[in-house]
């Protein structure tokens, strides 16, 4: 859509698909390099810590219960959150733990891509 080639996004995707399959959307066109690929990585990381976020609160909750046992199970653990505290608690730590696991991204990824570049340059080409 940049080029002006398409005039919708959907437009764009259906060209591709009819030229070159799905594998069309995911193919890359030139090799990214080590900051671009810690950059995806750190924002898969990001995303990734933010949708977990809730269930990590609630696991964390079921874990530290002790023999207490103050939830009966994971639905019970939900049920008296929100009725006890609220929704936004489930959202309690996005922060540091975005940051955390954006941060383990851009360096498992990071480390990842560059480890592959550096096997496939010691094999023979097909």
């Amino acid at each position: 859509m940049q080029t002006g080639q398409f005039a919708t996004a959907p437009n764009a995707v259906r060209m591709i698909v009819s030229k070159e399959g799905f594998r069309g959307l995911y193919a890359a066109k030139r090799e990214l390099n080590d900051p671009e690929n810690a950059l995806i990585g750190a924002f898969a990381g990001a995303i990734t810590g933010a949708i977990t976020t809730p269930l990590d609160v609630i696991k964390t909750r079921l874990m530290i219960q002790g023999s207490s046992q103050q939830y009966k199970g994971i639905y019970d653990c939900v049920r008296t959150i929100l009725r006890e505290e609220g929704g936004h608690v489930f959202m309690k730590g996005i922060g540091p733990r975005v940051l955390w696991i954006g941060i383990g991204g851009s360096i498992f990824f990071g480390v990842l891509e560059k480890t592959k570049q550096v096997l496939s340059q010691g094999q023979p080409n097909n």
